[in-house]
């Protein structure tokens, strides 16, 4: 009963002292085939996105075009924040890929266009975004595991034939902190990040920032030049 009152849908923000903005319903996830009008362009990045939600599962989708973010993603990892107060702090995360330069550990070794194995032979990023971090789920024991994972977090990423990378990272709802509204109407909207480039800073003083004044804001984190990019008030629900 509790998923049949749910609804997948944003809330913009049009300044920092602003309430709740025009409400924009996100399609219900019916099929796993994205079409090209489907994504949504992120302000000042060349990110690509499309969210929806099935009874069981939250979808994050990306589509990347530009070779520069696409070799970032695969070698320095991407970051899918999740704040559950509306705020834009990163304690709570799920690391996929971890990156091909931070296989093995996170320690900032040599930086390499590809791995090497050791026989000397090049390793194609792609073939090493196999691996999930989870960061600050306290509930979850298992902190690493495999990317294919049908019972839990999972992702993939590929590209097609003409060069685009496509990301999906799937959630299950349940592992997810939800907070009921107040006044009975289904559970509060969230935040998300996205976070591409260096490691991610679990200092405390790092991890706080300002409530987004719009769905979208970029900026650098603590850790070097990541990119971050916060999408405001996400609200989960279900199909009609």
């Amino acid at each position: 009963m509790k998923s049949s009152i749910l609804i997948l849908s944003f809330f913009v923000c049009s300044g920092l002292n602003a309430q709740k903005g025009n409400l924009n319903l996100i399609q219900w996830h019916v099929s796993d085939k994205i079409e090209a009008s489907d994504y949504q362009l992120i302000r000042k990045t060349k990110l690509y996105y499309f969210l929806s939600n099935d009874n069981d599962n939250m979808y994050i989708d990306l589509k990347v075009e530009d070779k520069g973010i696409q070799n970032r993603i695969l070698k320095e990892g991407l970051t899918i924040w999740i704040s559950m107060d509306g705020k834009a702090v990163k304690n709570m995360g799920i690391r996929f890929p971890i990156g091909s330069q931070n296989q093995g550990g996170h320690r900032k070794a040599d930086r390499h266009e590809n791995n090497s194995t050791p026989d000397g032979n090049t390793v194609n990023p792609l073939s090493l975004a196999n691996t999930i971090e989870l960061i600050g789920f306290t509930n979850e024991q298992q902190r690493h595991f495999p990317s294919d994972n049908h019972d839990s977090f999972r992702g993939s990423v590929i590209y097609d034939e003409a060069g685009t990378l496509f990301y999906r990272l799937v959630i299950p709802i349940t592992k997810l902190p939800v907070r009921n509204s107040r006044e009975g109407h289904g559970a509060m909207p969230f935040t998300l990040g996205i976070e591409y480039g260096s490691l991610p800073v679990m200092n405390k003083q790092e991890n706080r920032g300002p409530k987004p004044s719009s769905i979208f804001r970029s900026g650098r984190s603590g850790g070097g030049a990541s990119e971050v990019n916060w999408i405001n008030n996400v609200k989960l629900a279900s199909s009609k």
